[in-house]
């Protein structure tokens, strides 16, 4: 059975496809990670899909090879990749199927709570072929009487797989820690008597994007690890694991026209219950060194690991010394991500 102490929730942009490549050794000890697929481009229908889905695939699956080392798991969850289409449990079925023989990797199939209640039917065909999965429940949108009925939708598929649980808690963003540790308690206790093969509290408080911060050094809270500790304290949840959206907000972003976007430069630093976010001037016609100068503020920062802490670290430690330019929005996602992962892989 597939053993995690961190479920890291990746959008898998660039930036993080790279932050997890660049994990080494041990950092990836206890970690599996979560993969959210991108919209396709192509109409909601059997026939578009059937077109466009070799392509798309055949693109993930070289990421994935890239991204992971033989041995390792990841889940994958299919929700955004084509919203409209009316049959997703063949969807998801169709792309784990084929992303495991591509990759050679264990794929771990993601039943929604959606998915679960709306095509309870159609949930045996994936269980033929996979021996685990996760099912995710969306805390903001089931009632906590929902959440063993779910469950046991699933479970009456999987009748000899390993049915594992996530618990998401979605976004966090500026909420009180201890008050939605309080309003989760209900549902992971649903969980947990269950007796699934897991049960994993997921959640992220990273904004969606730095408007409203301006130039200057602040932390926001990290409050889905503070939510995770508090429930720890618990003896009945001592066997809850972790999971989180890294440096990323919960929701899906929009596409956008880069040729219409002026993202500030900018490091999010993830630290022991906070990130410190170090924020510049906009990155189209800014100054050329903002980044190297946000970066030797990191460095001189007590917040600061080192250069030998992880891939992004040394990355820090570069563009703090002229070795690495201004970089991109994908690069610093890049760095923050990786740099995140360590440290969230270190703690647990």
């Amino acid at each position: 059975m597939t053993e995690w102490k961190y479920l890291p929730i990746l959008k898998w942009k660039q930036g993080e496809r790279i932050a997890l490549r660049n994990l080494k050794g041990d950092q990836w000890d206890g970690v599996v990670p979560l993969i959210e697929l991108q919209p396709i481009s192509a109409a909601p229908n059997f026939p578009s899909l059937q077109a466009a889905l070799p392509d798309y695939l055949d693109k993930i699956a070289k990421d994935l090879v890239k991204a992971l080392p033989e041995g390792t798991a990841c889940a994958i969850d299919t929700r955004y990749v084509s919203t409209g289409y009316t049959k997703q449990a063949q969807l998801l079925y169709a792309v784990s199927l084929r992303l495991g023989k591509l990759t050679d990797r264990q794929i771990l199939p993601v039943i929604t709570s959606a998915l679960a209640q709306s095509e309870a039917a159609q949930l045996e065909r994936i269980a033929e072929h996979f021996d685990e999965i996760i099912v995710r429940i969306d805390a903001p949108s089931v009632d906590v009487a929902q959440v063993q009925p779910i469950i046991e939708l699933v479970k009456d598929a999987f009748k000899n797989g390993a049915v594992h649980v996530v618990v998401d808690q979605f976004s966090l963003v500026g909420k009180d820690y201890k008050v939605v540790a309080t309003a989760i308690k209900p549902y992971l206790d649903e969980a947990v008597a269950s007796k699934s093969a897991s049960v994993t509290i997921a959640g992220g408080s990273f904004p969606v994007n730095l408007i409203g911060f301006k130039q200057g050094t602040f932390d926001i809270e990290r409050v889905e690890w503070k939510v995770w500790k508090q429930i720890r304290k618990g003896s009945a949840y001592a066997d809850i694991r972790y999971s989180d959206y890294c440096v990323t907000n919960p929701a899906l972003s929009p596409e956008m026209d880069p040729t219409q976007m002026n993202p500030s430069v900018a490091i999010r630093y993830a630290a022991d219950g906070h990130w410190r976010l170090f924020k510049a001037g906009g990155f189209k016609k800014g100054a050329p060194n903002q980044y190297m100068a946000l970066c030797q503020l990191l460095l001189s920062d007590s917040v600061y690991t080192d250069p030998t802490y992880s891939y992004g670290d040394k990355c820090y430690a570069d563009a703090a010394s002229a070795k690495l330019g201004n970089g991109n929005p994908s690069s610093w996602r890049r760095d923050a991500t990786n740099h995140h992962l360590v440290l969230t892989q270190r703690a647990l």
